[in-house]
């Protein structure tokens, strides 16, 4: 079969192949060679030799270079000729590489030449070069390799294979699976690879998934048909580099004897050189027809008196049509209007007979929409130096018009909501004191923060609180009379100006209207969220003269409405500005405090209700100041919380706390597991895992050992994003365990989603007990259900033995509290857990 695939594939690739023996006489010529010598069948020329076929200074070339191939042993690749063709006399353009041919010892016995029929290149490289030299030059860059075999087969085997390495063109054969049997170096140079790599290999194996799967079904409707795919453009994508190349491809049947199909051979050249070319071509007419069609420049003439005379505007890009424009002046032009900001210049240049550039005009179209242009001008004057007019050029501006308003309204307005941002309210407010000023009346300024916005935005996430943002940015136009603005500052802080105060209560009306405008519900994702909101009010000219102060006062009396418990207003007064200088005192001692070392842990143990024994202990964090002394947590856990400071501190409680349980067990007091309270942001911050893992790697303590503790309401505010954050917890081997349970009933269904450990109920219910019969049902529900889901339940706040004594008859695993123990230093609490074996017995014989 591989006879048949080699003579066919000479007998139907377009180039002209030949042999020559070292006398230069024929041995072998391919179909298109004897087509081209004039010559009905080989014997016609076999030897004969160039001066047989060829005038003689042709022929003497041909030889010439024939005994320079032989004796060198070197290939004479890609020499370009003119060849006369014997049949039509046509003189074409031809490219002939030539090889030295070998015996199966290596000796060189003769030539082996492939001439090209390079006339349709060399027309296109003409063409494309008249057009474009770049394109000139690529297309001349083409270049093409000769790789001759080393190995060495039988004489006609040897010989075929040569020709078909040789030449430049992919040359291939494959079996009746579409599996390659055969493949040049073009063909495996194309695909990445080598061409034994190819051998039992189909395109699958190269080619994206689809393009293979197109040459296969190409190929087998071929084999089932008989009938040649003949000059097909198509692409071919390199699977290792991506690169596409088009390839101009024929594909034949192979028959055997009997004239069954047992094969194809395919013969493809890379046409992407002339495809780029065509695109290239293409692309310059695209580019010059666009230059001529997209033009937004039109061109006009004026007389001495400034009317326009003439209007050329071929693609109506002016706005106007000739009769509109000829015999007028500038002023007459119908629904125009000249831009102020250059009439002026314009006039003096015109007066002086200056050449201008850019008058800007605003013109209204038929169709109703307003357009900017733009004219440009030269001064015209006759031979004799006499003023004639003016020509030039005008241009559609509308697109560059349309964005400087654009970043004027950018600069100006919040690009959240479009409310004024804080640039334009100073401006607004600066125009509204001097008016109030100057007519003796009053406004008010009201600083508004939402509340707990911030803790919506880290759950949900941005794009959650942006839409609420743009909730209440409508909420408070709402509120609002025309004359009144309101602007967001930035993050959730918005303010508002209310103009021709009458009376300060009329400030605390809108106030209120706002604090019930914003308390109102809003669904973000399918989630009910609520905010509320604290607002400080300032009056000019009662309490600031001036925008700063105003502003700098609002926002005092906005912090006193948050210290008052939020969802209220306050108007500022001295007072409030002493309060907020003492607030701003304890916020910056606070960011000191840890670099200061002035916090500190007290711990308080948990009993375990059936034995009495010391069940656990909690971390509680205290702030020893300087000057200030004990600072309650009451006062500065809040204040951690709102500046985001608590994630530094309860970072330190965590290491903090780790370090000190396995210094307790190497004093020799038994493992105890040591509680740790976990803040909002705490827990929604991007590092708690890695805190968590980090403290229990440094410290050393088991992970088992420590409990990490999180309010029902901070895992019922985004419920699926708390149990991802809790599985990670616990993926660490940590304990979990929700306090304060029992105050969000919403929670009661979704409980056991969450992969906790333990539920603290909260301290409000014990207060109470026994004698309290609703808070006696809801504990005694609150213990059932976590044995249900076999949960640890410890009871908070216990205070007295009857509370203590109710919790251990109805089954409550452990108790916190004043009775058992108060928070103590870890030196008091080695003491404590020492002193409580001789307690044991006490406790268990009920005398305590």
């Amino acid at each position: 079969m591989e006879r048949n695939v080699l003579r066919t594939l000479g007998d139907n690739t377009p180039d002209l192949i030949y042999t020559k023996d070292r006398q230069g006489r024929f041995t072998f010529g391919n179909m298109a060679f004897l087509r081209m010598a004039g010559a009905a069948s080989l014997d016609d020329i076999l030897g004969k030799n160039d001066f047989d076929l060829n005038p003689p200074d042709l022929a003497q070339g041909y030889a010439d270079d024939d005994q320079a191939v032989m004796r060198s042993g070197e290939p004479l690749v890609d020499r370009e000729e003119i060849i006369v063709d014997a049949k039509t006399g046509e003189s074409r353009w031809h490219s002939t590489t030539k090889v030295p041919l070998r015996d199966d010892a290596g000796n060189i016995i003769g030539t082996v030449g492939i001439t090209r029929d390079i006339t349709a290149s060399k027309r296109a490289a003409l063409q494309v070069r008249q057009l474009n030299a770049e394109l000139e030059e690529r297309v001349a860059a083409r270049t093409a390799e000769l790789q001759a075999l080393s190995e060495v087969l039988a004489y006609e085997r040897n010989l075929m294979r040569i020709l078909v390495d040789s030449v430049p063109d992919s040359i291939f054969a494959k079996d009746t699976r579409s599996k390659f049997l055969l493949a040049n170096n073009a063909v495996a140079r194309g695909m990445g690879a080598t061409p034994q790599d190819l051998l039992g290999k189909d395109d699958f194996a190269f080619f994206p998934q689809d393009m293979a799967q197109r040459f296969y079904d190409d190929e087998q409707r071929l084999l089932q048909t008989g009938e040649p795919l003949l000059n097909q453009e198509e692409p071919a994508v390199n699977n290792q580099t991506g690169k596409m190349r088009w390839l101009l491809t024929s594909k034949l049947p192979v028959r055997n004897e009997a004239g069954e199909i047992v094969g194809l051979v395919g013969i493809g050249r890379d046409i992407t050189l002339r495809r780029e070319a065509e695109l290239a071509l293409r692309e310059s007419e695209e580019r010059f027809r666009s230059l001529t069609e997209l033009s937004s420049d039109w061109y006009w003439e004026q007389n001495a008196q400034l009317a326009f005379v003439e209007l050329e505007d071929p693609n109506g890009k002016s706005g106007f049509q000739r009769d509109q424009l000829v015999g007028k002046t500038l002023h007459d032009l119908p629904t125009t209007e000249i831009l102020s900001g250059s009439w002026e210049e314009h006039q003096a240049l015109v007066a002086e007979r200056k050449p201008f550039r850019d008058l800007e005009l605003r013109h209204v179209k038929d169709n109703g929409r307003a357009c900017y242009l733009s004219l440009t001008g030269l001064p015209a004057f006759t031979a004799s130096g006499e003023f004639r007019g003016y020509r030039g050029i005008g241009r559609d501006i509308t697109d560059r018009k349309t964005s400087e308003e654009r970043i004027q309204y950018l600069a100006t307005h919040d690009s959240l909501t479009s409310l004024p941002n804080r640039f334009m309210f100073s401006e607004i407010l600066n125009l509204a004191i001097e008016s109030a000023r100057r007519n003796s009346r009053k406004l008010a300024v009201l600083f508004i923060d939402l509340d707990r916005f911030k803790n919506i935005n880290d759950t949900l996430g941005h794009e959650a609180g942006d839409l609420l943002l743009n909730e209440m940015a409508g909420r408070f136009k709402q509120c609002l009379r025309a004359s009144d603005v309101v602007g967001r500052l930035g993050g959730d802080e918005f303010v508002i100006l209310i103009q021709e105060l009458n009376d300060p209560e009329q400030a605390a009306t809108v106030a209120r209207k706002i604090l019930s405008a914003a308390v109102k519900p809003v669904s973000v994702y399918g989630q009910e969220c609520r905010v509320t909101a604290s607002i400080g009010i300032c009056l000019f000219p009662d309490d600031a003269d001036d925008e700063h102060t105003i502003m700098k006062n609002a926002d005092i009396a906005m912090y006193r409405a948050k210290e008052e418990g939020k969802n209220n207003y306050q108007f500022y007064s001295p007072d409030i500005k002493a309060r907020s200088l003492e607030r701003l005192i304890m916020e910056n001692n606070l960011r000191l405090a840890l670099e200061r070392n002035e916090f500190f842990l007290h711990y308080q143990a948990k009993r375990n209700l059936k034995t009495g024994e010391i069940a656990g202990v909690e971390a509680l964090v205290r702030w020893q100041h300087p000057q200030l002394g004990i600072v309650s947590p009451a006062q500065f856990i809040p204040l951690a919380e709102e500046t985001g400071l608590i994630v530094l501190i309860g970072r330190w409680v965590l290491k903090t706390a780790c370090e000190q349980n396995v210094a307790w067990m190497k004093q020799g007091l038994p493992p105890l597991c040591m509680a740790v309270n976990l803040s909002v942001r705490q827990f929604f911050d991007e590092h708690l895992i890695s805190d968590v893992a980090a403290a229990l790697e440094e410290s050393g303590m088991e992970p088992g050992l420590l409990e990490m503790e999180i309010t029902e309401g901070m895992v019922m505010q985004d419920a699926e994003r708390a149990i991802r954050i809790l599985s990670a917890i616990k993926s660490l081997g940590v304990r979990l365990a929700i306090d304060d349970f029992g105050v969000g009933y919403s929670s009661l269904a979704q409980i056991k989603r969450f992969p906790i450990d333990t539920l603290k109920v909260d301290s409000s219910f014990i207060r109470d007990i026994p004698q309290n019969r609703e808070d006696r049902a809801i504990t005694e529900a609150i213990i059932a259900m976590g044995k249900t889901l076999s949960l640890t339940v410890i009871a908070e706040g216990v205070e007295t033995k009857e509370q203590e004594t109710f919790l251990r008859d109805h089954a409550c695993d452990q108790s916190q509290g004043y009775y058992f123990s108060k928070p103590i230093a870890p030196e008091e609490f080695v003491t404590f857990m020492r002193q409580q074996t001789p307690a044991l017995a006490s406790y268990i014989n009920g005398k305590n």
